[in-house]
């Protein structure tokens, strides 16, 4: 209410300097009377106009008269805004990379599984190869055995089986290597 005083006084105020200048160098004091009858008279109406409800006077002043403060407002707002909007596609934008190297990550170890994975598989199968091959020489040692035990030394066979285990240092052996190559052969 204050306020609406000072702003009517200071809206009368230039309406006098005015008038006084217009008349010249005399300035004379209004009268006492006029001007209590003038504000008493703008008091009832101030009331009657916040009593009708067309003038709050908890309301803001108006507009004309801080304009700047409602501007720097709605710039603060706007910036806030946008600030937040920043945010929220700053964090967007970190959740992606976020989930891009995770599915990176996740590949990378699939990868490294799947490497490890055949890599077992490869020693598993060296090993199934290796105790293949293990067993095959032990059936042909065994099947060499028996092949020493019913060769007869004094037939053609024996004879030349004599001649060519010379070379070997073990009897085995060279009937080992005889009968594979019989084998490879198809004989």
């Amino acid at each position: 209410m204050d306020d609406l005083l000072a702003q009517l006084k200071t809206e009368l105020e230039p309406s006098s300097q005015a008038l006084n200048r217009n008349q010249g160098v005399q300035k004379s004091p209004p009268p006492q009377s006029t001007s209590k009858l003038s504000i008493a008279q703008m008091l009832d109406e101030l009331s009657k106009e916040i009593q009708s409800g067309r003038l709050r006077p908890d309301r803001e002043p108006k507009q004309d008269s801080t304009p700047s403060k409602q501007v720097v407002r709605n710039s603060a707002k706007e910036r806030d805004r946008l600030n937040a909007l920043i945010d929220a596609d700053y964090q967007k934008q970190a959740q992606k990379r976020e989930a891009k190297l995770a599915e990176l990550k996740r590949q990378e170890e699939a990868k490294i599984a799947e490497q490890q994975r055949r890599q077992q598989e490869l020693i598993e199968a060296q090993k199934r190869e290796e105790l293949r091959e293990r067993r095959r020489k032990e059936a042909l040692r065994e099947k060499a055995r028996q092949w020493l035990k019913n060769l007869n030394p004094r037939s053609e066979e024996g004879q030349w089986f004599e001649e060519f285990s010379y070379s070997y240092e073990d009897k085995l052996q060279a009937a080992i290597d005889y009968l594979e190559a019989m084998r490879e052969s198809g004989l």
